[in-house]
């Protein structure tokens, strides 16, 4: 999954066999592409901001399968589970 932040370097998570690992730079070929504001890409990691809400009004964008979108939704309510970020 690549991610195309402004205001960051872009940046890409792999996913293989259950592990996650983070690079920098851009993937040749993602599955999954997130574009927006870096503020807004965190409001939705924190659950500030509604996702749907947030694509609805074009705070964020993504190329790529629905499904893939889905999954790493799913991803985010985990971290945001189990990660307590700051205020």
């Amino acid at each position: 999954m690549q991610f195309s932040l402004t205001g960051e370097d872009p940046f890409y998570l792999t996913f293989f066999k259950g592990t996650v690992g983070m690079s920098d730079g851009t993937h040749e070929k993602p599955d999954l592409t997130l574009r927006g504001a870096e503020d807004v890409f965190y409001k939705l990691m924190t659950g500030e901001v509604d996702r749907m809400r947030a694509l609805m009004l074009g705070q964020f964008k993504f190329d790529g399968s629905v499904k893939d979108a889905a999954r790493f939704a799913d991803i985010g309510d985990a971290v945001r589970g189990s990660v307590k970020f700051p205020p």
